[in-house]
């Protein structure tokens, strides 16, 4: 659990085993100062003198929480790895460096057995979500470590100290220093990696990982290179989740004034609530642009090789956004079923329409059904929809329109990692026309009924931006 104080700050390194945690922790050191409980010579302790089952940087988030109050701390950052790869790791350290796996032990048997929890070899085995406390922000290692490195120039307010996280603790670098020779480098079967991936299925979903082994037949897995030698995204964009009545035409209307033609928007026919495989293709082949925004795409995270994405979504307390899409869809000179049922009822009349078309959710839990499709499955639709909500938080950006402000602020800080002289204003775009709420309590009543699941996202939003 190292903690470090950036200026009046005080931060939590979330240290995932086998995650680059070394590297980051000398980062750490080498720019802020001393780290408070890192002990890297914990096992050298008699074990009857050791105070903990584990060494104190790879403490769990539920002994954490016993630990520190939750608002002891400024901010909490971890990087993660995808769970496959991170186990090949595992397996290597302790069977080549610690030696507490032996030399003949086959990988893929080893996997079957896999402890995911009690403690196992230092917690090495441990699913990552056990370590990672709740807002805690995100950094794939896949992407490289220079997203880190900027978001902590925005903890300290400056960029001074050093500009790269360097490798260390490698599996190459720790047996050149002990004058060894390592086992042999397992070649991970298509079988071990759907193990992996299944045991591991909440990691997976933490970084919107996919198995490698989608369309194939049962292939070797593909070794990802993690140090920073290795080949580095060429490009970062932004893709705007634009949500209907979300303020989102505003937050395009600045993307746009900034980027001009690097600026693009397309829209998707839903196939079945996942059309992310289209998504991708529109990200590979608009290599010049830098903003994309959609009002339909939906499912996974995209994944394009050389690029990081950093998707963004704003979302709003639900009966304000219903009652703010009737007054748009009456007044918009379109002809489309929306506007014109709106233009056709008063607001009692659409709303009650639109709740009894099979299919439609305009009026009825329609952010967390634009959220739950990041993560498909069997699980209920709200706790799918609230892994989103932590996801994009984590690995891009979420705002509310009722801190439209605030978001905003955010937005630049991030959009300058990508440009740095990206300039943003608050600006008001699509908005309805004021008027007076509804004043039928039976209607109102009704919408907080069917909106329930969209209250507890905004709730957990607040919660994670730390707002009220």
């Amino acid at each position: 659990m190292p903690l470090v104080r950036i200026k009046e700050k005080l931060v939590y390194f979330a240290h995932v085993p086998r995650c680059a945690g070394s590297a980051v922790e000398n980062y750490l050191t080498a720019r802020f100062g001393p780290l408070a409980l890192l002990d890297r010579r914990y096992f050298l302790e008699a074990k009857a003198a050791r105070w903990s089952k584990t060494s104190p940087q790879h403490i769990d988030a539920a002994a954490l929480s016993r630990i520190l109050p939750p608002t002891f701390l400024d901010a909490s950052f971890a990087v993660i790895r995808h769970p496959v790869e991170r186990m090949r790791s595992v397996f290597l350290r302790h069977r080549d460096i610690e030696k507490t796996i032996p030399p003949d032990t086959d990988f893929d048997a080893w996997c079957r057995k896999l402890p995911l929890r009690g403690f196992a070899l230092d917690n090495h085995t441990r699913p990552m979500t056990d370590f990672i406390p709740a807002g805690c922000k995100l950094f794939r290692l896949e992407d490289g470590l220079a997203p880190l490195i900027a978001w902590l120039d925005g903890l300290a307010g400056d960029d001074s100290g050093p500009r790269e996280i360097a490798m260390v603790n490698s599996h190459t670098q720790k047996l050149a220093a002990l004058k060894r020779q390592g086992g042999k480098i397992p070649l991970v079967c298509g079988e071990t990696v759907s193990l992996l991936v299944q045991k591991y299925e909440k990691d997976m979903m933490l970084g919107s990982y996919k198995s490698g082994l989608e369309d194939k037949s049962d292939p070797p897995l593909k070794v990802v290179p993690m140090t920073r030698e290795a080949v580095k995204p060429t490009r970062t964009v932004v893709l705007h989740y634009h949500l209907f009545k979300n303020a989102g035409t505003s937050l395009d209307s600045m993307l746009k004034k900034h980027f001009a033609e690097r600026w693009v928007t397309q829209e998707f026919k839903h196939q079945k609530g996942n059309n992310t495989a289209s998504v991708e293709e529109w990200i590979r082949t608009a290599p010049d642009a830098v903003a994309f925004s959609s009002h339909t795409a939906v499912g996974p995270l995209p994944q394009v090789e050389g690029v990081t994405i950093v998707p963004v979504m704003l979302l709003r307390d639900p009966v304000k956004r219903i009652i703010s899409a009737y007054k748009f869809e009456r007044q918009q000179q379109v002809d489309n079923w929306g506007a014109n049922l709106a233009k056709a009822e008063d607001i009692t009349g659409y709303v009650r329409t639109r709740l009894d078309t099979k299919g439609d959710r305009q009026c009825r839990n329609f952010q967390t059904s634009r959220l739950a499709p990041f993560f498909p499955g069997d699980a209920p639709e709200i706790d799918r929809a609230l892994q989103g909500l932590e996801m994009l938080h984590a690995c891009g950006l979420i705002g509310l329109v009722s801190h439209f402000d605030q978001f905003v602020d955010t937005l630049i800080a991030r959009v300058r990692q990508i440009d740095p002289g990206f300039q943003a204003e608050a600006v008001t775009a699509n908005v309805s026309k004021k008027g007076t709420a509804p004043e039928d309590a039976a209607l109102l009543e009704m919408l907080a009924e069917v909106n329930g699941d969209d209250e507890i996202i905004l709730s957990k939003a607040r919660a994670l931006l730390s707002v009220t």
